[in-house]
């Protein structure tokens, strides 16, 4: 699947010095990466929507309904969404944006992957289904416990956490949240996908908006 670049997304150029031979490969690897983790995104196109029942006596919610896929489904999304969002992987979006980051010299380039940076930390720190139903728990809390306890991995400690959420509001919205944590992430993470479309040793080049996004404010993205 080709990914589409909108002209709007790119009309500003911008050197890329001295990045080495192992950068360019590991942005080669993630615009693979992307590739692949899009066709997945599209065989579930339908946006995200929930819905909750509250008492009007008690004000607790009775009843949630989202149109979350199947939990196999979710499982075959997050799979490719991890080789991005793992800190161990040399697609990782952070160590990709702050690899391009730190070999341009341009302040309107600067800016743009300021706000992606911004954008993405936003993204994975909202806690909007859980919060809404009293146990806020960020998206990033989210993909941990779903990752590290029921997909790739069994910590004991970890699932517990997950069983204590889902004692307390229900599986299905923690499902639901992790859902939306990733399809949210993902819009940031083709935007970074846009601005590395061309980058390789024979075009030392990116591509931003022709706008100058100012300074963002810096988020801690460890």
């Amino acid at each position: 699947m080709t990914i589409v670049i909108w002209p709007h997304m790119t009309t500003h150029q911008s050197a890329v010095v001295g990045m080495e031979t192992s950068e360019f490969a590991d942005i080669f690897l993630f615009r693979q990466r992307v590739e692949q983790f899009a066709r997945s995104l599209t065989k579930s196109t339908s946006p995200p929507i929930a819905k909750k029942t509250i008492d009007r006596n008690t004000g607790e919610v009775i009843a949630f309904e989202a149109n979350t896929p199947e939990v196999d489904e979710v499982l075959v999304l997050a799979t490719r969404f991890r080789l991005i969002y793992a800190q161990k992987e040399p697609t990782h979006f952070k160590r990709i944006l702050n690899s391009v980051g730190r070999r341009v010299n341009d302040d309107w380039a600067q800016g743009y992957l300021a706000k992606l940076r911004s954008l993405y930390h936003d993204a994975e720190n909202d806690a909007q289904v859980t919060r809404d139903l009293g146990h806020a728990t960020s998206n990033k809390d989210i993909i941990d416990l779903w990752f590290n306890s029921e997909f790739f991995h069994s910590e004991h400690q970890k699932r517990e956490a997950l069983a204590n959420i889902h004692n307390a509001i229900g599986e299905a919205p923690s499902l639901f949240q992790l859902y939306t944590a990733i399809r949210r992430c993902a819009v940031h993470i083709q935007a970074l996908y846009t601005v590395v479309h061309m980058l390789d040793v024979s075009h030392p080049f990116i591509y931003t908006p022709n706008h100058h996004f100012g300074r963002q404010k810096e988020v801690n993205l460890a």
